[in-house]
């Protein structure tokens, strides 16, 4: 019969496979759920694009121009405002969403998204005919001469990696397109 020496323990070899392991395992899990997470922003960015078009549409039809709410192209102009880093610095954890605005034109849209929170920020921007576009994502959507209708665009900025060195994904669309364009989606 044999015996079992009682004092035998794992090895440093088996434990530093273990551990390799479990640190593959975190790395996969970690890329898996920011894959979930940057999806759930780009499927909200897109759903708040096409009720803000919807909106903008009706509002057009009642009172013949548009409404925008926003005056530049940065993130500081966004409704609500994109600012996870001081989400993060305050002892929020990702994902820190973002209160819904009491802006007066979000208001009058009637933009109602549903839910208490937001992850992305949202600019709109809108002119009269014969008016120029502003910035430089409305101008590539719009064109940069003066426009022979009025006209709108939005963007949808989402701080997806929440660092300020890469700059926010950005959604974008407008009055003369269908289409959604993106910038920066999986940074």
């Amino acid at each position: 019969m044999a015996r079992r020496d009682a004092n035998r323990g794992f090895t440093l070899i088996e434990l530093m496979i273990v551990v390799a392991i479990i640190g593959v395992l975190a790395v996969v899990a970690g890329t898996a759920y920011r894959k979930y997470m940057d999806s759930g922003r780009t499927a909200e960015a897109m759903s708040m694009l096409g009720e803000i078009r919807a909106k903008e549409e009706a509002y057009r039809a009642e009172f013949s121009a548009y409404a925008g709410w926003s005056t530049g192209e940065t993130t500081g102009q966004t409704l609500p405002t994109v600012d996870s880093q001081a989400c993060l610095a305050a002892g929020g954890q990702e994902p820190c969403g973002k209160a819904l605005p009491t802006n007066a034109v979000w208001t009058n849209l009637g933009i109602n998204p549903g839910r208490t929170s937001l992850q992305c920020g949202y600019i709109t921007i809108s002119g009269a005919i014969n008016s120029t576009v502003s910035g430089t994502i409305g101008q590539g959507l719009l064109g940069a001469g003066a426009q022979t209708s009025p006209w709108w665009y939005a963007i949808a900025m989402c701080d997806n990696d929440g660092k300020s060195t890469t700059g926010p994904a950005s959604f974008s669309t407008a009055s003369t397109t269908m289409g959604v364009f993106t910038q920066n989606e999986h940074q």
